[in-house]
């Protein structure tokens, strides 16, 4: 009777299972909570329970996992699967059901990120908003940043929407402002590879750029992928439109990124992001152009961070000639909400 009750709970549908609240965690110390699990990422499990709200666990700490909720489930290797885990008998190892052939055991280690399968778009939405403020007496400098990510993700596929601006003024001098929107689309390959596309619009009064468009594309891989931290690099060309004032300019650029993420979950909780771009142009040989973004967060109170951040960016041949090669700044105080 047990195992026909196991099979028939396997072959639920994931939205009534889901509403259920029949996943079970069980921790290393003899413990197990039941909810619905809404999130793995970064080592940190998120679990919807009826009597004391959403959980934050730690995923190291756990021995073992009954999901019973369709998940995408992401390997250290790179590889994904679909389906549901179930406890094996061996401590932190999964029985994982999945589409294709039979149930393997998996360390729970080697589980980088589970995505429940949800069928409504918002269930599928994550991300955060930051605003920052700085201010100097001395020579009334004032500076205040904004910051904001919506991402998306479905079974292969994922969509990140990304604006940052930062406005500066300085005594006696003209207010200064750096603004960046992106549209991104990522899709996995095999392995440790994916594809990716990017449509974004830029401006900096500081390097003299009323306004450029960027289209790029190419591909990437990740280079180290564990429950606390992220490695990638991805390489590609674009092709952009620069308007400075008067004057318009049409590029064809190589670009490479380099991005690191490190999550420290115990309390609280803190996280590190470094990106640097390097691009290069083919058509205006000669010109080097280089972006690295930086921030640092801790946690507060639960969703709430303070922020430290601060950007580069230069160009080695500006499309105005009076506009300056380099401009960064650094904030110096931040709070953000992750959504």
């Amino acid at each position: 009777r047990l195992l026909y009750f196991i099979l028939w709970l396997h072959l639920l549908p994931a939205s009534v299972t889901a509403s259920l609240k029949i996943d079970t965690i069980y921790l290393q110390g003899g413990d197990r909570i039941t909810g619905e699990v809404k999130l793995m990422e970064n080592n940190q499990l998120s679990l919807s329970t009826d009597d004391a709200g959403t959980l934050q666990i730690e995923w190291n700490r756990c021995d073992s996992a009954y999901i019973l909720t369709s998940m995408r489930i992401m390997l250290e290797d790179g590889e994904i699967l679909y389906g549901k885990l179930l406890p094996s008998g061996q401590h932190r190892v999964a029985e994982v059901w999945h589409r294709e052939g039979d149930p393997r055991l998996v360390p729970l280690s080697d589980i980088v990120a589970l995505n429940p399968m949800r069928e409504h778009l918002l269930n599928r939405l994550d991300g955060y908003v930051s605003e920052g403020f700085s201010y100097v007496k001395a020579n009334d400098l004032m500076q205040i940043n904004f910051d904001g990510l919506l991402k998306y993700t479905s079974e292969k596929n994922y969509f990140e929407l990304s604006y940052n601006a930062i406005a500066t003024r300085e005594q006696e001098t003209e207010t200064t402002q750096r603004q960046n929107g992106n549209i991104t689309y990522r899709r996995v390959m095999p392995g440790k590879w994916f594809t990716i596309s990017q449509f974004s619009l830029e401006t900096n009064s500081q390097l003299g750029l009323d306004l450029r468009s960027n289209l790029a594309g190419g591909v990437g891989r990740s280079i180290i992928r564990t429950n606390s931290s992220h490695l990638f690099w991805s390489a590609g060309l674009q092709i952009n439109r620069e308007i400075s004032v008067s004057l318009k300019q049409y590029n064809l650029e190589s670009i490479a990124i380099l991005k690191y993420s490190l999550f420290i979950y115990h309390s609280p909780e803190v996280s590190f992001n470094l990106r640097a771009d390097v691009i290069p142009s083919l058509s205006d040989a000669g010109r080097f152009r280089n972006n690295i973004d930086s921030s640092l967060k801790w946690e507060i109170f639960k969703d709430f961070f303070i922020k430290w951040s601060v950007y580069y960016s230069f160009d080695s041949r500006p499309l105005s000639a009076t506009a300056a090669k380099s401009d960064w700044a650094v904030t110096l105080l931040g709070l953000e909400y992750k959504l």
